[in-house]
């Protein structure tokens, strides 16, 4: 299924359903428009809008009161070229829950490759809850047959199938141990190495990372680069891992374990934005204070980092690079030729910000 572009939304929705009317992929009568709406990711007012002009096209019938509508008999509609080219991206989360710099790149991906003539399809299969997904794959593989697959926090399971078919496909993150295909994500050893070097420089020799209890090698590379920073430091730094399970419960209780048994603890390296929000909240209840009793660097970024007092050091990698890169490798893989290198990593910007105290 292609996804409606953001510029002109109801006409690019009018263009999707008459090409899935044509390619049979919706059939008479239609679904009700809220099953419409969560398939084409769209909200009801602009998909009700499209199926107005639709009516007006005499497309479908008209949605009279407790009937469904139908489809009639339309004009032709040029169907896309043989040759056209889909790439699809696999995701555990509908579109709506995904955060907002993922909605972001894809939808400058979706840009790029629509300049080159190539469409982008988000297919969401419901294989992530089970622990046999290998028939649903290949029932996936049916239903959406692309030319080249990204792969977004996919299992390792998933990564495994999709390499064992020697299936063309980048991993829109880091792979799984024993898994060899391309990826491409931010250098996480590269930026959790630059801030704890912010840190040391600035005095900090008891540094805490507070991270999800998970198993993610992205996760794995920043407790790396933590721990080559402080083992390359002239100072005798200490490294504090503070795990939580995702939920503000437990990044409270992560930073009142860790910080009453390591009191040394000046500074707090985060990994996710929510996590910010926990300990500053964490902090103001026990009338603590950023960075004069306790100093942060994020190696994450949201928008609204920049409208807190005091501002954030934090770590962004250029969205623009990232999309320019993933393009780039999209674009030798549906020419049926192999990459160069399967690691493609961008190195994140440090903005800096008045979260780092300075300690004598």
């Amino acid at each position: 299924m292609q996804l409606p572009e953001r510029q002109s939304l109801v006409s690019q929705t009018v263009s999707i359903i008459q090409q899935m009317i044509v390619e049979g992929s919706l059939v008479s009568p239609l679904m009700g428009e809220r099953r419409l709406a969560t398939k084409l990711q769209i909200g009801r007012d602009t998909l009700r809008s499209a199926l107005k002009e639709l009516e007006s096209k005499q497309w479908i019938s008209s949605g009279l009161h407790g009937k469904r509508r139908t489809i009639l008999n339309p004009p032709e509609l040029e169907v896309c070229e043989p040759n056209q080219k889909t790439v699809a991206v696999v995701s555990p989360k509908p579109i709506e829950q995904l955060p907002n710099h993922v909605l972001i790149e894809l939808d400058t991906l979706r840009a790029n490759l629509a300049n080159k003539g190539i469409l982008l399809e988000v297919v969401i299969p419901s294989v992530f809850n089970t622990t046999n997904p290998y028939k649903r794959l290949d029932s996936m593989l049916k239903q959406h047959p692309a030319d080249v697959w990204i792969l977004y926090r996919c299992t390792p399971q998933i990564q495994e199938w999709f390499q064992e078919r020697e299936l063309p496909c980048i991993i829109r993150g880091y792979p799984h141990p024993d898994i060899n295909l391309p990826y491409l994500d931010e250098d996480w050893h590269a930026a959790a190495f630059h801030a704890t070097n912010q840190l040391i420089q600035n005095g900090h020799t008891d540094i805490a990372l507070l991270v999800p209890d998970k198993e993610l090698q992205g996760l794995i590379a920043t407790e790396s680069g933590i721990r080559d920073a402080a083992e390359k430091s002239r100072s005798d730094v200490s490294v504090h891992v503070l795990k939580e399970n995702g939920d503000k419960e437990s990044v409270l209780q992560a930073l009142s374990k860790g910080l009453e048994q390591h009191t040394q603890i000046s500074a707090l390296v985060i990994t996710r934005p929510r996590q910010l929000l926990n300990t500053m909240t964490w902090l103001a209840q026990h009338r603590l204070s950023i960075p004069e009793h306790l100093s942060i660097i994020a190696l994450c970024y949201e928008p609204w980092f920049e409208e807190l007092i005091p501002t954030i050091n934090f770590y962004q990698a250029s969205q623009t690079h990232l999309v320019k890169n993933l393009t780039k490798r999209l674009s030798t893989l549906l020419q049926g030729n192999s990459l160069e290198s399967h690691v493609s990593l961008v190195i994140p910007e440090l903005l800096k910000g008045q979260s780092i105290k300075k300690i004598n």
